[in-house]
């Protein structure tokens, strides 16, 4: 068994169990707080799953068995024609061949070895309250340009200040969302490209579309980020 053998058998087995874990708590969490008859339900948690696994790793040496005929090719099978002459007055003749037999040996070596460890359920966003990005374009007087109205917060309802906000213009998904159009693609954001959202959690930015993409009612997609977290709007005129 080779060391990449292994290592592949044990990561499906930890992966498994982290699978089977995963689909309990699912299971546990949907469950009907009451039964059909209005009673309340026992509803459990995982909040960590300790294991302990031994693995035993085998090594065979396996030789196979041999047989020696000696060297008489007189013997048995009558290799030339001046041999199977000179033997025709003994026939009909019985004749044996002394056989050497080579057993069979095997070696078996094993390697057992423990591995533990602990499955620990762990909150979405680390328990922190989701964060949230409302992001709301506006359209200026000024042909193809929009400011762009972001306000970061959270699930609390409680707004971010000084969070690093990312503008970016996705030119692949405007290729696909505008399969029958060659985009010019000269859009961009007249502010940077990263803002910091001010004390009320709020920050601007301008975007000028390209005028014949525009004028032509193409989709023009933004992807807004803090973070991890994304946001995406579209832009078309109407």
């Amino acid at each position: 068994m080779s060391t990449q053998n292994t290592a592949l058998t044990l990561k499906e087995i930890l992966l498994g169990i982290s699978d089977s874990l995963n689909e309990a708590q699912h299971q546990l969490r949907n469950a009907a707080p009451y039964d059909e008859y209005g009673r309340p339900n026992t509803l459990y948690t995982l909040p960590y799953l300790d294991f302990n696994l031994q693995v035993e790793a085998e090594f065979e040496n396996i030789t196979d068995t041999e047989y020696n005929y000696g060297t008489n090719k007189t013997v048995g099978k009558l290799a030339t024609t001046e041999t199977y002459q000179a033997a025709q007055s003994y026939l009909p003749a019985l004749s044996f061949r002394p056989v050497n037999k080579k057993t069979l040996s095997k070696e078996t070596n094993k390697i057992t070895s423990t591995i533990s460890g602990r499955f620990v359920a762990v909150m979405p966003n680390e328990g922190l309250p989701q964060l949230i990005i409302d992001a709301k374009p506006e359209r200026t007087t000024t042909n193809g340009l929009y400011t762009i109205n972001v306000e970061v917060f959270n699930s609390a309802g409680e707004k971010i200040p000084s969070a690093l906000v990312e503008f970016n213009y996705d030119v692949n998904k405007a290729n696909l969302l505008n399969p029958d159009t060659t985009l010019n693609h000269t859009t961009n954001f007249l502010k940077k490209g990263e803002i910091l959202t001010d004390i009320e959690g709020k920050v601007k930015n301008q975007i000028q579309i390209d005028t014949t993409d525009y004028n032509s009612k193409s989709i023009i997609p933004i992807l807004i980020n803090v973070g991890t977290v994304s946001t995406q709007i579209s832009i078309q005129k109407y």
